[in-house]
């Protein structure tokens, strides 16, 4: 059976193991280090999450003015996107998502 690569993942192969580095990108931790997600004091969570500490999702997400560009991640060496989840605000198609 040939090595599975971590890439394409489905019911079919959920169980099956790999030896894929995996990181979670977020508005918390840009650049998928390590530990480092859930460690924002302040955010657009910050008045739900008043009575919680640190490692809990206090900035779960940005805004982003029309016209504004933000980077949403910045990740060094060659990786897979698996997932993305956008929750838009406003008319969906004048948003513009670019990827380099």
């Amino acid at each position: 059976m040939t090595p599975f690569n971590g890439l394409g993942m489905h019911l079919g192969n959920l169980a099956r193991l790999s030896r894929a580095r995996t990181c979670s990108i977020s508005p918390e931790n840009f650049i998928g280090e390590k530990g480092r997600s859930g460690m924002a004091t302040d955010g657009t969570g910050a008045a739900c999450a008043r009575d919680l500490r640190v490692g809990w999702k206090i900035s779960p997400s940005i805004r982003i003015a029309p016209g504004e560009t933000r980077t949403l991640a910045d990740v060094r060496g060659s990786d897979a996107i698996q997932h993305i989840w956008m929750t838009l605000t406003g008319h969906w198609r004048h948003s513009i998502l670019c990827i380099y």
